[in-house]
């Protein structure tokens, strides 16, 4: 059988096709057989109000896509130039950062690009309470 398998713990929820879906008392295993079926676990939605760097404006900006609120062709431009920023300030860091995000990306992985932006945003806030840059939070967002 193909299809995406999904492992939910007691009471995780879950976002399909815009329909917010919740496991009952016991771990489950869900079986989403549609190709083109949006889903994403609420426990890696992040809010408009979390959005404050250029990590998490990515981050969001896929989130969106996933659940169907943006477009790629909408909003690709703009990511690809938040992760060209990123790859400037990674570059000496972390080189392999940026470039694994961007192939994630460019194959239509979002999820997976979400998830290893989790471990960007490790760093990028790490990086951000050295040396804050001077309006870095408040920057307006081009992506979502």
């Amino acid at each position: 059988m193909s299809g995406l398998l999904l492992s939910l713990a007691a009471n995780e929820s879950i976002l399909v096709n815009g329909a917010v879906v919740e496991n009952g008392d016991r771990p489950a295993r869900i079986r989403i057989r549609t190709a083109d079926a949006r889903v994403l676990r609420c426990a890696d939605i992040i809010h408009p109000g979390e959005v404050n760097t250029p990590a998490k404006r990515i981050y969001y900006a896929l989130q969106l896509v996933i659940i169907g609120d943006l477009t790629t062709e909408r909003v690709m431009p703009a990511i690809k130039a938040e992760c060209e920023g990123l790859a400037d300030a990674f570059q000496t860091i972390h080189a392999g950062f940026i470039p694994v995000l961007v192939s994630m990306i460019d194959r239509g992985n979002y999820y997976s690009a979400m998830n290893h932006l989790r471990a960007i945003m490790i760093v990028e806030a790490e990086l951000l309470s050295r040396a804050p840059l001077a309006g870095a939070t408040e920057a307006p967002s081009k992506v979502a």
